[in-house]
């Protein structure tokens, strides 16, 4: 498995365990700020605070590459 499609529900993610992701979506994740320690804890990195607009070149596209788009970005509210 390379990156789910997680169709628009930015919510799958949080359904999973760091254990449960593939290592291409553990390198996205990271790219974020997120470790595994961090993920299994739910205590997010700054970034997930960050409007799209400033987070880094490299994060959006980490961002993309797990589905995200601005809109989504910007409105999601973690759970």
């Amino acid at each position: 498995m390379s990156v789910r499609d997680m169709k628009g529900d930015p919510g799958i993610w949080e359904r999973l365990s760091w254990a449960d992701m593939s290592s291409s979506e553990q390198e996205l994740w990271t790219d974020l700020g997120w470790t595994e320690a961090m993920w299994d804890r739910n205590a997010a990195p700054e970034s997930t605070n960050t409007e799209w607009r400033f987070l880094s070149s490299k994060q959006k596209s980490a961002a993309a590459g797990l589905g995200f788009t601005e809109d989504i970005w910007n409105n999601f509210e973690d759970q």
